[in-house]
């Protein structure tokens, strides 16, 4: 008889910290919870070089002065000719790009620079494979400051795949 009313109150006890419990994680601060997740640490040669400043970590204990890069896109690509548009900053011009050919036919990319409307390259990648280019294959010094554009396409077919890119300040950071 003494172990039916244990049980009992455990599962009463149970219940109870359930209703406290669950309403309080659907109502927490959202803010809170996504700021600190999220933070990113960045910071200037100049800054690290200033008074005060000689120890500028990350939450890692990583120097942040090694670490200087900028998303320029994510996408996923369908349709017969999606077009990428993004832009390098001044300062920025090593560049990493990454696509994932998802697509049965040979994805080709046309790389073209906005400002001045030249095309600075096309390259192949194989029907599901995945690819890697680095701004110094074809550029040793960097990519110019401006808006870019990338035209894929797949022979015809519907194009079907994932790129992403980031430029650094220098091809060690890629």
């Amino acid at each position: 008889m003494k172990k039916k009313h244990l049980v009992a109150s455990a599962l009463a006890l149970g219940i109870i910290g359930g209703a406290v419990a669950v309403p309080n994680a659907i109502f927490a601060d959202s803010d809170a919870v996504t700021s600190s997740a999220n933070t990113s640490t960045y910071g200037t040669k100049d800054e690290l070089k200033t008074p005060g400043n000689h120890d500028v970590k990350t939450p890692g204990n990583h120097d942040v002065g090694l670490f200087k890069t900028k998303d320029l896109f994510n996408v996923v690509l369908d349709g017969k000719s999606p077009l990428t548009e993004f832009s390098i900053s001044p300062g920025y011009g090593h560049v990493k790009l990454r696509v994932k050919n998802n697509t049965k036919a040979t994805l080709t990319f046309t790389l073209r620079h906005v400002n001045s409307g030249d095309y600075l390259l096309t390259k192949y990648v194989g029907a599901g494979e995945p690819f890697t280019w680095y701004s110094t294959d074809s550029f040793s010094n960097g990519m110019r400051a401006g808006d870019y554009e990338i035209q894929w396409r797949a022979g015809g077919a519907y194009v079907d795949a994932t790129a992403w890119g980031i430029s650094a300040t220098s091809s060690d950071e890629l």
